[in-house]
């Protein structure tokens, strides 16, 4: 449980940091304020893509760890009586994979992570500015409630980006974390891991847990936009 939730949290802030100064550096090469304008909406994508190509190869070893704790480490309690910890699970993946086991699904995981998130930045800053010019906000808006409105605002656009950069990537998902929990090396590739599971148990096998997946995007990345949002203002205010 305690490493899931600090490896989500150094993962989400890696991937923020990184998306913040490429954006910046992007905007800086613009020439004018008319160009910079033109250009935010692509300037977002390009930063998010950035963004999920270089924490891919962070979070990588970090998800394969998790994975493995996951999917065996409860099972071996009950059968051997045995515990397996983050540490003791990284020895064992050196040890008989080397440093390159730690970046199993490497290939799908960039898969999922590099233009979906992307998406997930545009479709956010697009949901919001979109919310903040619709009627409804307009309507509602006043002195006394903003701070209520924009939390709404964040919510709702945070909750939205997470479900459609989710929705295309879901089978990179599954083969991923088949892939991580596969310590036998069942599977050459991607291509392989996709053929063996549809011969197997049909085309629906890469979209195992798709609910799930959606049902979770809702709260955990309008909880991460709030997180982002309050952060950043803590740092224009000091």
């Amino acid at each position: 449980m305690l490493f899931p939730l600090m490896s989500t949290g150094a993962i989400n802030s890696i991937l923020f940091g990184i998306y913040g100064n490429h954006l910046r550096q992007l905007r800086r090469v613009c020439h004018s304020d008319y160009q910079r304008e033109q250009l935010e909406y692509h300037n977002m994508f390009m930063a998010g893509s950035v963004a999920g190509f270089v924490q891919s190869f962070i979070a990588c070893p970090m998800e394969l760890i998790k994975v493995r704790l996951q999917t065996h480490c409860y099972y071996n309690d009950y059968l051997y009586g045995q515990r397996r910890t983050a540490f003791g699970t990284f020895k064992r993946i050196v040890k008989n994979d080397g440093i390159s086991g730690l970046y199993r699904g490497l290939l799908p995981m960039m898969c999922r992570d590099v233009l979906p998130y992307g998406i997930y930045m545009l479709v956010y800053r697009h949901a919001s500015h979109y919310m903040e010019n619709s009627d409804f906000v307009r309507k509602h808006r006043k002195p006394s409630n903003a701070i209520n409105m924009n939390l709404l605002i964040t919510t709702f656009a945070g909750a939205w980006a997470g479900v459609l950069s989710w929705v295309c990537v879901i089978p990179f998902d599954v083969v991923k974390t088949i892939m991580q929990a596969d310590e036998n090396h069942k599977f050459r590739g991607i291509m392989h891991c996709v053929q063996v599971n549809y011969r197997a148990y049909g085309w629906r096998s890469i979209f195992r847990g798709s609910w799930m997946l959606l049902a979770r995007a809702i709260p955990f990345n309008a909880a991460t936009f709030l997180g982002y949002e309050y952060s950043l203002d803590l740092c224009h205010n000091y």
